[in-house]
């Protein structure tokens, strides 16, 4: 096929894609979540300019970068997944990345707070797509005990993202200023989704579930909705990685913050460091974690949920460190211990959720998990974070946020306790989900 003929049609469907262009797959869709939380992510590197220029408080600005960012994404993302279970999901995601990065880049336009809400708005409403397509499409390029790998090269992309986001994000912001540092990172997202739309096919529906007209399902999305949430391990996997998110959130959105403001780092010393840390512990977690609880689940889908536990029951304690570190180099060495900890998780309970529902309900599956995620986790972490600094600050003033991060052991262990339960039902679904 023609590069003139890929560029007006895009790349052609193909019943048996090669293990080559899977890999290739892979690696588009890794930097597609690269992109999108290096996108979602530089505000929070970008708070102390932002708010100092814009004048507002650390609540408006906690409501910025988490309440109102999480709303309009869930709201989009049912609707968006309705339309990934049914339609092209390559071209879905092709069109919503170069909205998203086009929206970021008006990000560095903005010349009130009312202007950077409405483009932050953009972002999320874009955004809301990639997870529903990116997932569905990767249980479909892959058997279903080789998932949590395949889920890993996302997760890779998520903490590449945040460190690109942090490092890149700070050294710009100090060299041309965070208008300059939105437009810069918005860009390349144009320049993927041409590559995307011109080289990577869409995959062939429930390929290892039986093809896409034995599972086709055609229910409402209501009735969808039902289902998903007649299946007792998916509530409990859904909610525990709502209260995990809580945690990760407030570390991603404050954390910066936190070391500017206790321990007297610049924006350029911030971004390197807090970007490295997140980036290579969430990558380390994913080389680590994915592998371990794929071989592990061969004895049966409930190793995804204990590898989920003993993740919480690691990370709890680290969170609780953080608050009371001595000094910059602690602090950054707890919160990476405490990332690469928590994000064990992340790949093994994808996993576990792709397992236990129909394979075309896999984009709803996933939009459902990230509207409750992104909507409580996401809405409430930086939001909650933000408050309870302004309620600190007049006894505590800049030490005020050492107190306000206590809530990310809380959330942990809860989601700790949740997995567990979730564990006492999954095998039982995963059979329910293969005899429907």
């Amino acid at each position: 096929m023609s590069v003139l003929s890929r560029l007006l049609k895009g790349a052609p469907q193909t019943d048996a894609p090669s293990p080559g262009l899977k890999a290739f797959t892979l690696v588009i869709v890794c930097l597609v979540t690269v992109l999108a939380m290096t996108d979602r992510n530089i505000l929070n590197i970008l708070l102390t300019p932002i708010k100092t220029e814009l004048g507002v408080s650390d609540t408006a600005m906690g409501l910025l970068t988490g309440t109102a960012f999480a709303l309009f994404y869930c709201t989009a993302a049912i609707p968006m997944a309705r339309l990934v279970d049914a339609g092209n999901r390559r071209n879905i995601l092709t069109l919503s990345l170069a909205f998203w990065s086009a929206a970021t880049a008006l990000c560095g336009l903005a010349n009130s707070y009312f202007h950077l809400l409405i483009a932050r708005i953009g972002v999320a409403a874009g955004e809301s797509s990639a997870n529903p397509a990116i997932m569905s499409m990767v249980s479909d390029l892959f058997p279903p005990n080789r998932r949590a790998m395949a889920v890993a090269a996302t997760t890779i992309g998520l903490g590449l993202g945040v460190m690109l986001g942090a490092g890149f994000g700070g050294y710009l912001a100090d060299t041309i200023g965070w208008r300059g540092a939105f437009v810069v990172v918005g860009l390349p997202g144009l320049l993927l989704a041409l590559v995307m739309w011109m080289f990577i096919p869409e995959p062939v529906r429930g390929a290892y579930d039986g093809g896409a007209k034995a599972n086709a399902d055609d229910a409402s999305t209501w009735r969808t909705i039902r289902y998903l949430f007649s299946i007792p391990s998916f509530d409990l996997i859904a909610i525990a990685k709502t209260s995990a998110q809580i945690a990760t959130q407030a570390q991603l959105i404050w954390f910066p913050t936190y070391l500017i403001r206790v321990h007297d780092l610049s924006l350029t010393q911030t971004g390197l460091y807090y970007g490295l840390c997140i980036g290579l512990g969430t990558t380390l977690s994913s080389v680590v974690g994915a592998p371990l609880a794929d071989f592990l689940a061969r004895k049966g889908a409930v190793w995804y949920m204990r590898v989920c536990i003993l993740a919480m029951a690691l990370a709890a304690p680290f969170a609780l460190s953080i608050s009371f570190a001595p000094n910059a180099f602690w602090a950054i060495g707890l919160l990476f211990c405490w990332n690469f900890t928590s994000a064990l998780n992340t790949n093994a309970s994808m996993a576990a959720a792709l397992a236990v529902v129909r394979p075309r309900t896999r984009g709803m599956m996933t939009a459902v998990v990230y509207f409750i995620y992104n909507l409580i986790g996401a809405g409430i972490g930086g939001l909650l974070i933000g408050a309870l600094n302004d309620a600190l600050a007049p006894r505590y003033g800049e030490e005020a946020i050492r107190y306000s991060l206590m809530a990310m052991p809380v959330a942990t262990a809860i989601a700790g306790v949740l997995y567990f339960f979730g564990s006492r039902t999954i095998e039982r679904d995963v059979e329910r989900a293969k005899a429907a």
